[in-house]
């Protein structure tokens, strides 16, 4: 084969590969997600302004791409209800010191709480006798790892957030990993999390001193970008950035949720500014969502574009693996642009299955979705650490299907 001729057959055999974009690179997905992991993000939460940088930090690499601001800025300022744990000092049952995060988690709307206490744990016994003592000096203790009935433990979470037994606190012991939250309300009770490893047998009492604060303004903001393109109408690109902050010495790096999202929307915004688009693209980046959509809701009713001009909108979140396929939430309602998505997948191989479902109100697609506006959530299954726990770290997501992904987005975004 001659030079030139070698030439053309490289040229033409990456055009035909499936799927495969020019530029596109994992490398610099992994690079965002390990930035936005680390410890400088203190969990992307309401602590040490753990919000505020990575808002800065998403800025900075938005205008690496050349995108440009929607009015006067890239911020989309408000204020919302957060509650935090401030300062987290000591944690013990019985001699047995616990470690955050690992050992135990305390929801942030919990009361401040100091001193020692009596623990009584829950079982057939003294389930009878429980409802007529005074436990506002006790932590009631629940193992829902006794069970596998999926409405036994629902039933008796919500016993656990509503307390109405009025005890000093609630102590949930979980089979192997705690799940964190975040809260815009505060209780005047301790509600934690441990799991049956951590908690010894047989214990008694429960030391503990920390301090949680609700702040009713806390003042917080969307990030916006746009890439004009040939047409005024748009497609969106959304994500949450923020996370679950700190727990003490702890804190939660949140990779699959939702560093992974955040990273794949800046790697689409890095290939979409390498050429004029068709669509003006718009590049959402959301906070508040752990707390309950509070930032997508707030960019729904102040909106930064006519959301009548809004073509489609993708909200991505949950994106670290994708080895076992992609789950589109409103598959089943908009049914033409499901079947062309799944359609290019099989024309292109890209993911093993793309799965459908209804509409659901589980992410920063929901708002947009009951304002009218047509829109798919994709997220991906696969390998991934837990859930809202300090060990889903980008050591534990496989990115097994990163390129793909992107580049099944690509194609069903360049042939709305």
């Amino acid at each position: 084969m001659t030079k030139l001729s070698f030439s053309y057959f490289f040229l033409f055999s990456l055009i035909f590969i499936p799927g495969y974009v020019f530029g596109q690179d994992i490398t610099y997905a992994k690079q965002v997600l390990s930035a936005l992991c680390s410890k400088e993000y203190h969990g992307r939460g309401y602590t040490h302004k753990g919000v505020k940088k990575t808002s800065k930090f998403i800025v900075s690499e938005l205008k690496k791409d050349g995108t440009k601001k929607i009015g006067k800025s890239y911020f989309q300022n408000f204020k919302m209800p957060v509650c935090v744990i401030d300062n987290l000092e000591t944690v013990k049952i019985d001699t047995n010191i616990l470690c955050c995060g690992s050992d135990f988690i305390i929801y942030p709307g919990s009361a401040s709480c100091s001193g020692t206490f009596t623990l009584l744990k829950l079982d057939k016994e003294n389930m009878k006798d429980i409802f007529y003592q005074k436990l506002n000096e006790t932590f009631l203790v629940i193992d829902t790892s006794l069970t596998n009935d999926k409405t036994l433990k629902e039933s008796l979470s919500q016993f656990c957030h509503q307390n109405s037994l009025h005890a000093k606190g609630i102590i949930t012991l979980v089979e192997k990993n705690t799940v964190q939250i975040q809260q815009s309300e505060q209780v005047n009770w301790v509600n934690m999390e441990i799991p049956v490893s951590s908690f010894p047998p047989n214990a008694k009492q429960i030391e503990l001193n920390f301090k949680t604060d609700f702040i009713e303004k806390y003042k917080t903001r969307n990030v916006v970008a746009v890439i004009p393109g040939e047409s005024d109408s748009i497609v969106v690109f959304t994500a949450h950035y923020d996370h679950l902050g700190e727990l003490g010495t702890a804190f939660f790096p949140g990779a699959n949720d939702n560093a992974s999202g955040v990273a794949m929307v800046l790697d689409l915004c890095k290939t979409f500014s390498k050429e004029k688009p068709r669509y003006t693209l718009v590049f959402i980046f959301i906070t508040g969502e752990e707390i309950g959509l509070i930032g997508s809701q707030w960019f729904v009713s102040h909106p930064l574009v006519l959301l009548e001009k809004i073509r489609f909108l993708i909200n991505l979140d949950l994106l670290g693996s994708g080895e076992d396929g992609i789950t589109v939430v409103n598959g089943s309602v908009f049914t033409k642009e499901f079947e062309r998505l799944k359609n290019l997948n099989t024309e292109k191989n890209y993911v093993p299955v793309v799965k459908t479902r209804g509409a659901a109100d589980n992410s920063d697609h929901a708002p947009f979705y009951h304002a009218g506006v047509k829109c798919f959530f994709i997220y991906a299954q696969g390998k991934t650490g837990p859930y809202h726990n300090i060990a889903d770290t980008p050591q534990n997501l496989s990115l097994g299907k990163w390129e793909a992904m992107v580049n099944l987005i690509i194609d069903f975004v360049k042939g709305l």
